[in-house]
């Protein structure tokens, strides 16, 4: 079998052009905050919180990339915060919060509880804010194992809440 030059030149160049183009699919980045999250269940939109006293919550996860383990951040922020706020680290940005509750991780799948699991009730902490604001709580969920190489991928759910 023989082959001749331009047929050889050709391939290469044909090879070339796929490699350039699957290099700059690799370069592409992708968003680390996507458009799906779960659900704060409780409290609903617009209860009361009352600092010193203690409120119900239960978040309904998204479990976006079907990972065994789903790890939650809960926050509280005088604005409601962006996907711009969220650090590469599924943290929100110092600055973009005034309370942190903590970070949690929801077992799926009827696998064992790991780690600490999110609480049934949140603390309503002491903050320097009038009474009849609008908060916002806040839950980052963390999506490991996603499809596509990206390790790590996030979804941003916010909820009202009313400091009194």
């Amino acid at each position: 079998m023989r082959f001749s030059t331009s047929s050889l030149l050709s391939a290469l160049a044909l090879s070339s052009a796929s490699f350039t183009q699957a290099a700059s699919l690799t370069a592409f980045k992708r968003q680390i905050v996507v458009p799906s999250h779960g659900t704060t269940v409780s409290p609903a939109a617009g209860s009361t919180i009352t600092p010193g006293s203690s409120f119900p919550f239960s978040y309904r996860n998204e479990d976006f990339c079907e990972s065994g383990y789903s790890p939650i951040s809960v926050y509280l922020s005088t604005s409601a915060p962006t996907s711009a706020d969220v650090t590469s680290a599924g943290e929100l940005a110092d600055g973009s919060f005034v309370f942190k509750f903590g970070d949690y991780l929801i077992a799926n799948f009827g696998l064992p509880v790991m780690g600490t699991p999110p609480p049934s009730t949140l603390p309503a902490p002491s903050l320097a804010v009038e009474d009849g604001t609008t908060l916002f709580l806040s839950v980052v969920e963390t999506y490991r194992d996603c499809p596509g190489g990206v390790a790590l991928e996030f979804g941003l759910e916010t909820t009202t809440v009313v400091y009194a």
